[in-house]
Formats: C-alpha cells, sequence, structure tokens
C-alpha cells in the first residue's frame, strides 16, 4: 500500500491538465507544482503577471500532497534556540512570518471557497522526556516574555484532558496552528491560480534552463520550451540535478505516514479531544491528527527502500501509534504512504535569488505546510521588486552543503544519533 495516500483517496475533482509543448512565452516561468510555486504564481497573477508552471508529475503529487496536513507555527528548532544563533530581532521576525503564514493560508482559503477541512484549533508538542518538559517551559517563557505569545503547559497528570494516552509527560499547546486536507488546499490553489489567468502544465518536466540575458530566461521540457522574464525554482526535496546550486543545497529526508480505518466518533473525541495538531519532542518523532473522516494519521521518520524495509517500518509506526494510542490496538490500517521533506544545513526555510537570476525557496524542514505559502507570496514580491530586502531567511549567497552526495550515508549515522540522544535526554 506504500505511495496509496489517504489525501489522494479523498481528494476533491483533480481535473487533467496538459502537457506543455511547442514554444511559449510568458512573464514567470515556475518549476514545480506544489504549495510554493502555485503561491508564486497565484499571487503574481493577481497583478496580472503572466506565469506558467511546471509539473514533472502532477499538482501536488510531492510533499505538498503527501504531508500529514500539520499547519503549524514556529520552526523545528525553538525559538529560543534561533534567538541564540541569529539575534532576538531576526528570530522575532521568523516567528512572526510563521504566524503570518498560517493567516495567509485561511485568508486564501475563504476568499477562493476552498473546501480542504481547515481546522484551526492549536497544536499540542508532547513532552516524549521529563526534562523535555523542562525544556517546554523555558520555551513558554522565552515567547511570552520576547514575543508576548501566549502557550499553555500541561503536566503528566492533565494529559487525559487533551489526548487518551499516558505515553508523554506532559505537553506545550500554542492555539495558533491548524491541520487541513494538504492536497485538496493545493488543488484549490491550483485551480484559483487559473481562475486569475495562470498556466499549469502537468507531466512536464523542466530538463534545462538556459539564461540567455538579465530579461530573458529559456526552461526547456521534453517537449517543448518555454520563455520567459523571470524563472523560480520551487520543487524543495523533489529537486533534480536542472540546478545544481539549489540540489546541493537541500537535503531529502524520508517521512513515512499511515491512516487508520474510519473509527467510531465517540472514540476520536477521546483520542484528541480538541482536534488539534499533535508532534513529539523526539528527534525522531512522532506527529498525528485525526482527519475529517475519522481516522488517525500517524506519521514518522523513515526510509522506505524496499517493500521489506518498507514493511518493517509501517509495522513500528503502527506498534508506535498503539504505544501512544493503546485504544487503536485494533485498528486496522488502511493506508500507508511516504513522502521526502527538505532540510537546509541551517535546519530552517532558504528563500532568495541566485546570481544567475533564479528565485528559490525551501527547505521547510517539516513545516512546509504553514510556510510554504507565505514564500511563494514573497518571492512574488521579490519577482515586483517590492520584496523586504532585510528577510531574515534569504540566502540568496547560497552555499552548497559540503559533501553533499554522500548525504543518504550521513542521514543513516544521523538518525542512529538521534535515537541515542532521544535514549539519553
Amino acid at each position: 500500500m506504500i505511495n496509496k495516500t489517504l489525501w489522494g483517496a479523498t481528494a476533491n475533482e483533480h481535473k487533467r491538465r496538459p502537457v506543455q509543448q511547442g514554444e511559449e512565452t510568458c512573464d514567470v516561468v515556475i518549476i514545480g507544482g506544489g504549495f510554493t510555486g502555485l503561491s508564486v504564481a497565484y499571487h503574481l497573477q493577481q497583478r496580472n503577471v503572466k506565469t506558467i508552471v511546471l509539473e514533472a508529475n502532477t499538482v501536488g503529487s510531492g510533499a505538498s500532497g503527501r504531508n500529514g496536513g500539520e499547519v503549524l507555527i514556529g520552526y523545528v528548532k525553538t525559538m529560543q534556540a534561533l534567538a541564540e544563533k541569529y539575534g532576538n530581532d531576526a528570530a522575532g521576525q521568523m516567528f512572526q512570518m510563521s504566524i503570518d503564514s498560517i493567516d495567509l493560508i485561511e485568508g486564501i482559503i475563504d476568499q477562493e471557497e476552498i473546501q480542504c477541512d481547515f481546522f484551526r484549533n492549536g497544536n499540542l508538542l508532547a513532552a516524549y522526556k521529563p526534562s523535555h518538559l523542562d525544556g517546554l517551559r523555558r520555551e513558554q517563557e522565552f515567547l511570552y516574555k520576547e514575543y508576548g505569545f501566549e502557550t499553555k503547559i500541561l503536566e503528566r497528570s492533565e494529559m487525559r484532558t487533551e489526548v487518551d494516552s499516558d505515553f508523554y509527560h506532559g505537553a506545550q499547546i500554542d492555539e495558533k496552528s491548524a491541520i487541513f486536507h494538504p492536497l485538496n488546499y493545493c488543488l484549490g490553489l491550483a485551480n484559483a491560480v487559473e481562475k486569475y489567468g495562470g498556466t499549469i502544465y502537468e507531466h512536464s518536466e523542466a530538463i534545462r534552463i538556459k539564461r540567455e540575458s538579465h530579461d530573458k530566461v529559456i526552461v526547456e521540457t521534453n517537449n517543448g520550451r518555454i520563455v520567459a522574464k523571470q524563472v523560480g525554482m520551487f520543487v524543495n526535496a523533489y529537486t533534480t540535478g536542472v540546478h545544481k546550486q539549489i540540489q546541493k543545497s537541500v537535503v531529502p529526508v524520508e517521512s513515512i505516514v499511515l491512516a487508520t480505518e474510519q473509527l467510531p466518533e465517540d472514540l476520536c473525541k477521546q483520542l484528541i479531544k480538541h482536534n488539534r495538531a499533535a508532534s513529539d519532542t523526539k528527534n525522531l518523532l512522532y506527529y498525528f491528527r485525526l482527519s475529517a473522516d475519522n481516522r488517525m494519521v500517524f506519521g514518522g521518520s523513515g526510509r522506505t527502500a524496499t517493500k521489506r524495509d518498507a514493511r518493517m517500518l509501517f509495522e513500528n509506526l503502527q506498534a508506535g501509534m498503539v504505544d501512544v494510542f493503546p485504544a487503536l490496538k485494533d485498528a486496522k490500517v488502511e493506508y500507508t504512504w511516504s513522502g521526502k521533506v527538505g532540510f537546509t544545513i541551517e535546519r530552517i526555510p532558504y528563500i532568495g535569488q541566485l546570481e544567475d537570476g533564479t528565485h528559490f525557496a525551501f527547505g521547510y524542514a517539516g513545516h512546509g505546510a504553514a510556510m510554504s505559502t507565505l514564500l511563494g507570496k514573497i518571492v512574488a514580491l521579490n519577482m515586483l521588486n517590492e520584496g523586504d530586502i532585510n528577510n531574515p531567511l534569504d540566502r540568496s549567497n547560497l552555499k552548497p552543503i559540503p559533501f553533499h552526495r554522500m548525504n543518504a550515508t550521513g542521514l543513516g549515522i544521523m538518525k542512529y544519533y538521534f535515537k541515542f540522544l532521544d535514549y539519553i535526554s
């Protein structure tokens, strides 16, 4: 059942889009039909900038249609850690961007009437060890002191007010995060791009980018080419060799997800009482939420290289789900799938424009469901020369990751290291 996603099985109508053929012209050619690329096109088309989106597969076939559907504030690192590294002002700007990103998504969903089961009931971050709860307390204090942002700490004795589990030692709750059906949001965003006059081609992989002058770039596909004034590449963890500098600056990490059979509504209300997004503090974390049709969606890390590996990984993931929620010990798993998550060396998203003129945004580290739409809007503004030159995520001087070609070996070693950290922390 690998790659049989719940989201694909429950998607809204996905109309068939044409393959790009022959020569065409536009203002901006966009490589990648996921959240980021579609957001760039959406915001440009609203300003009557003619865009063409090239998608190698189908809209939302990558991470945008395969993630857990958790739309979260913040980043993979704590805001306290980010402030220590980049300074309070830059970290504060980054934190506000993460909140703004969810506001933007909510506004687009409302304006474009996208049916994607968006519920903004917050996020529960569960402490895997008692020491982790101490860290959550420190983060709570930091967020309120520095940014005036309020969260709630749950002690272990209070966890049953939120989840039907004794697995964790407490939690931090924010009320700004959300959940949605990620593929339906992506499809709705694509429909909106076309409503405003944009063009989207599927099964139309960009195979070569040639910059001929400051305001002329040619992107070749298997069946034709696009001549444009500007180009942007937004494929994140699914990047190819079409742009080596970008490819060598992002590391793809595989994530696996399962979804159970439909559960009784009373059981769902017991499992996650306020229909929140949820995850834990392990380095090799679990993340989980309920779907709109009453299934537990439960994810973790793992590389499904072979069918045997996949079977073992999903069996372990299901066992992890039962460890967290013993009430699901007899629940049948109906969907299992995997997908790639993009990481930068700093574990924060990157955005910018390279010396050759190519715009980019990638490296969401598991927070792309939230941040990608906003970064797509910022890229659009940058293309119009209206962006904020002081964006703390700007990495226009992009440097490749050292020994990038060895990242698969390195990731294997890092996973053992993270597992060890989870054990000793």
